[in-house]
Order: structure tokens, then sequence, then C-alpha cells
């Protein structure tokens, strides 16, 4: 990772553009190596999601919201109250409680329930006979458009899998290719720092050395200054 900050200025251009500022996953294996390298990396995640323009959770799509009916028996499944019993006296002919002795509007209330039952089951025979005519068609027209749209949402996944693994390959490529790019100027740089610290080293020890000659040089010239003041 420390190479690759060194090197991040002159890298060359990843050619697939991705949203979000990319890492090099493929190359890196330090956060598995490094102690410690983990904590850090989650915490510089942290810092770079707070300088982002945009939640990336609103990319996701709305969450569906139940409404009306559905959203009320949802609701009462959930409280576990038992369903209200189905009316069934729509369903039934009485007759007038008093019989023959019944007053005349009990007597039409139960002739226009017998009508309302009668409508009821000859549009319910009608109902039964189109669907013996055409249900078989339309059921058949029904399932074709339901395999063409399974099969349009199949091929949709495909290509959107496709689409990814083209992203995730193109990444590994890119990623690979800077990352060999990186190895090689970091043990250049290593290389070089060696010999820096060599030259270093070898200039220190020169100049003890050199620093030593010369004592050494002023102690010969004191001593055949010596020398020469004894024999003159």
């Amino acid at each position: 990772m420390e190479a690759a900050q060194r090197e991040g200025a002159s890298a060359p251009p990843v050619q697939q553009q991705l949203p979000y500022t990319d890492a090099l996953p493929y190359y890196d294996r330090e956060i598995e190596s490094v102690p410690d390298m983990r904590e850090r990396v989650e915490q510089e995640i942290e810092a770079e999601k707070q300088k982002m323009r945009y939640d990336p959770t609103t990319l996701l799509p709305p969450a569906y919201e139940l409404h009306g009916p559905l959203a009320e028996e949802i609701a009462r499944a959930q409280r576990e109250e038992k369903l209200d019993a189905l009316d069934a006296s729509r369903y039934q002919l009485p007759a007038p409680t008093k019989g023959l002795k019944a007053p005349e509007e009990e007597w039409a209330q139960s002739v226009q329930n017998a009508e309302v039952q009668l409508a009821y089951m000859d549009g319910r025979l009608k109902n039964i006979e189109l669907l013996r005519r055409y249900g078989p068609n339309v059921w058949r027209l029904h399932n074709y458009d339901q395999e063409a749209m399974v099969e349009l949402q199949t091929r949709a996944e495909k290509d959107a899998q496709e689409a990814c693994s083209d992203v995730n390959r193109a990444r590994k490529e890119a990623q690979l290719a800077i990352g060999d790019k990186l190895s090689t100027l970091e043990s250049r740089w290593a290389s070089l720092v060696s010999k820096n610290l060599a030259i270093r080293a070898a200039n220190i020890t020169a100049a003890a050395e050199t620093e030593e000659y010369r004592r050494r040089a002023r102690e010969i010239q004191n001593e055949l200054e010596q020398l020469d003041a004894a024999t003159g």
C-alpha cells in the first residue's frame, strides 16, 4: 500500500470508470499480513465515505410499501386476529317469518332477494360457460406472456452478471498490471535506498579514515620538524 501511495501519481489510468475511488484488492495482500492493517483500512473507508457527494444506499430501489386493504389485512394477520366470517346470508332465500300473513313489504324484500340470487346464479353460469369456451386459450396466452417475461428477466440477469464480470475482470487486469509496475518500482526504490545507505556508510568511513590520515600526517610533520630542529 505504501508503494501504491508513492506511485499513485504516475500510475496509468484505469480504463474502466468506477463510481468510487478504487483500491487494489487483487494486488494488495498487506491487509492479511500486516497487524492492525484491517482496522486502519476500515477507518480510511469510513473517512472516505464521509467525503462522498451521495449516499450509496440511495442507489438501491425504494422498498415496496403496502397500502389500502392489503396493508390492513397484513396488519390484522400480524395482530393474530381472526378473519371475519363470510356473510352467507346473501346466498339464502328466507321466506317472511309470518308466512302468508306477512306484510307486503317483507314479501317484496324476499322477492327482491330471490331476483338478486337468480341474477347472480345466471351471471355465474354465464361466466362458467365463457370460461369453458375461452378460458383455456386465455390461460395459454397468459402462460406464454409469463414465460416471455421470465425469459426477458433471465436474459437481463445474465447480461448484468456478464457486465459485472467484465468490470471485475477489467479491474483485476488493470490492478495486476499496476501491481507489477508497483512491485518493480518498489524493488528499485528499496535497492536505491540500500545503495544510498551503503554510500552514506562508505562516506562516513572514508571521512573517518581521511581524518585519521590527516592526524597521522600532522604527527609525522611534527616529528620531522622536531628532528630538523635537533639536527640543526
